[in-house]
């Protein structure tokens, strides 16, 4: 009988033999046994490999076989159904080097070339084909990322449009329904994260942490805390809780909730200091129920100093005032705003629109006067075509206008620069408290409703923030931060009071260090009791030893510190852009004690916006659409969005 051509399975690319009975995966090095035919192969490519699309084409290998020229038996090889490399057909195993000349003499017999095999083995897109319960965990993170992310509501999974679109992207994956997603898949995820944490705040020695109170869309009440630190040189800023506070906000029932999130992340002995607004019931929780110290949020106090001074200038108010009524009629106007949008496309300006004002923001403020000079030529043309317009603004008012921009310009960079919580701020309150200070005295106003703001703005400014030089916190921050030590204070007795809070602190956590049992290096000099009787007249060297040996154990703490300050103030200052971690990150090993120090007090935010932060974006939450959304899932979702 005349032999067929050599057939072999394409799974083979993929596979070896051991021995006549096992075989191994070349992609996951599992051993499969092989029983003379290669279906529990395919099996395991589908189940393990769903991605893998096999070559169309046979690659002659070692393991090829010959075969009768039965058709019916050339079919059947054809389809993958059998394997002939375990030898037990009728054919002879090829050796490798005769594989090729082999071949040729068959094709010289049969006087045709064998025809071309057109299978191939589609596996990716399979919808048979189950995912490993790897690949199912990390899809079911990639949709709890995407839902905490992007503030998605949870119910998006019983969405039609979201479950067909799920279902293109990846047949195989079945989307969990919401209970299970809510129940299961979040919480687990949540759990993970939440160790890790720890495991961060374990190995740090102190924290700080803000803190604010806000009120959903469902009017329920929630406090927020946030936690910063430095841990391997890097800033670290986290929301560790969300609560639900039910009942009236007193400072016993807020201190309550605080002291329970501090034990359950273990860091209530960590915690330097606790930022939050100016609020007495906060203010009372923390200072007189956790006995904690309060630093309060320095945005906060900015914005009560502008604040103030714009109110105590009737004149300006008067001119806001006019403002807000032009933009309140074109917000509520349709008419007006497509007519001021189609005046601005013919005179080929940017489209904009109008900005109103928030009255607990003065920023926003800026942003509406902005706003208004932007389009100004636009909106004079439109005031005029329009019918039952608002009164609008003279010259005399656009110049205030224009002028009280580059006056509170400045204020709006500094809220932005201490609100960020991924460098040091509260480092840069007293340098900017005293730049800003340095400019108002120095602005040349050009309109006397401007110089008249100009003037509140600096007696605000000076009793607000100026007394925040003093404060202990800041102080010993900016001394630490080698962009500013000495030089940015304005005054040099607050200048050499810091030095000495962080000498103070210095001495003792070197005493800490280096605590031993005193009077040893006194015994140590002392002659001994039979000497002084044996040569009690010749001993003339004793009280000098006495004398060094007080020296040595009095002044020794006291001259590292001296040293220590000295030889950090005499280095150069450091570039004011740079981070001034990477400079203790390259010198703590010279100033071990300096270096906790400044871990410890550059880690403090400014301000208490990054919990505010939360506040802002649980607005996209705590929709219509998630109204009914539990606190404690609530909780989960934003933590999990702040990692």
């Amino acid at each position: 009988m005349r032999p067929g051509p050599k057939k072999t399975s394409s799974v083979w690319e993929h596979f070896n033999k051991f021995n006549e009975r096992s075989v191994k995966c070349n992609i996951c090095n599992k051993t499969l046994k092989f029983f003379g035919n290669t279906t529990n192969l395919k099996q395991h490519l589908k189940r393990i490999h769903p991605t893998l699309t096999l070559s169309s084409t046979n690659k002659p290998t070692s393991n090829m076989s010959f075969i009768t020229g039965n058709e019916n038996e050339r079919d059947t090889l054809d389809s993958g159904e059998q394997d002939l490399s375990s030898g037990t057909g009728p054919s002879a195993v090829a050796d490798k080097e005769n594989t090729r000349p082999t071949s040729a003499r068959l094709v010289a017999k049969s006087g045709a070339a064998p025809p071309k095999r057109q299978r191939q083995m589609k596996l990716f897109g399979d919808t048979s084909a189950e995912l490993g319960e790897s690949e199912i965990k990390n899809l079911d993170r990639a949709l709890i990322k995407m839902i905490t992310n992007d503030y998605q509501p949870l119910s998006i999974v019983e969405d039609k449009g979201f479950i067909e679109y799920s279902n293109l992207l990846r047949p195989q994956y079945k989307l969990p329904n919401r209970k299970k997603l809510s129940n299961d898949i979040l919480p687990s995820i949540y759990a993970e994260q939440v160790e890790e944490l720890k495991l961060l705040l374990n190995d740090t020695s102190s924290v700080s942490v803000t803190t604010d109170i806000w009120t959903s869309d469902s009017n329920r009440g929630y406090i927020t805390v946030t936690c910063h630190f430095i841990y391997n040189d890097e800033f670290h800023s986290h929301v560790l809780s969300t609560e639900e506070i039910i009942g009236n906000h007193s400072g016993e029932l807020i201190s309550t909730v605080l002291s329970d999130i501090f034990n359950i992340w273990n860091i209530s002995n960590k915690i330097i200091t606790i930022v939050s607004d100016n609020g007495s019931n906060i203010k009372c929780a923390i200072n007189d129920f956790l006995q904690k110290h309060h630093h309060p949020c320095v945005a906060h106090t900015l914005n009560l100093s502008v604040t103030d001074a714009l109110n105590s200038n009737p004149n300006f108010q008067g001119i806001v005032k006019k403002c807000k009524t032009i933009v309140g009629h074109f917000s509520h106007s349709v008419l007006a705003c497509n007519k001021l949008k189609s005046v601005q496309e013919q005179m080929g300006f940017p489209v904009l629109k109008l900005k109103q004002d928030v009255s607990t923001r003065w920023n926003s403020t800026l942003i509406m006067l902005e706003r208004l000079v932007e389009v100004k030529d636009a909106l004079s043309m439109t005031i005029i075509s329009i019918t039952k317009a608002p009164e609008f603004l003279d010259a005399d008012e656009w110049a205030v206008i224009e002028d009280s921009i580059f006056l509170l310009k400045p204020l709006e960079i500094m809220t932005a620069t201490l609100s960020a919580d991924t460098y040091p701020t509260i480092s840069m309150v007293i340098p900017l408290v005293r730049g800003l200070q340095h400019s108002l005295v120095n602005w040349k106003s050009k309109t006397d409703i401007c110089e008249t703001l100009r003037k509140n703005l600096i007696d605000t400014i000076a009793r607000r923030l100026g007394i925040l030089e003093c404060n202990k916190i800041i102080s010993k921050a900016t001394f630490l931060d080698p962009r500013f030590k000495k030089l940015a204070f304005g005054n040099d007795i607050n200048a050499n009071n810091a030095q000495k809070w962080v000498s103070e602190e210095l001495t003792s956590l070197i005493n800490e260090k280096n605590q031993a049992p005193t009077g040893v290096d006194e015994v140590e000099f002392q002659p001994k009791p039979q000497d002084l009787d044996t040569n009690r007249n010749c001993d003339i060297w004793s009280h000098f030893d006495n004398k060094v040996a007080k020296a040595k154990s009095i002044t020794t703490p006291l001259t590292i510190v001296t040293l220590m300050i000295r030889q950090y103030l005499e280095m150069p200052y450091y570039e004011r852009k740079s981070n001034p971690m990477e400079f203790w990150k390259t010198h703590k090993s010279t100033f071990p004690e300096l270096y906790k120090l400044a871990v410890k007090y550059l880690s403090i935010p400014a301000t208490s916006v990054p919990s505010e932060r939360v506040f802002s974006k649980t607005g996209q939450l705590t929709n219509l659409r998630r109204n009914r959304l539990s606190p404690k899932h609530l909780d989960k979702i934003i933590f999990l969005n702040s990692i």
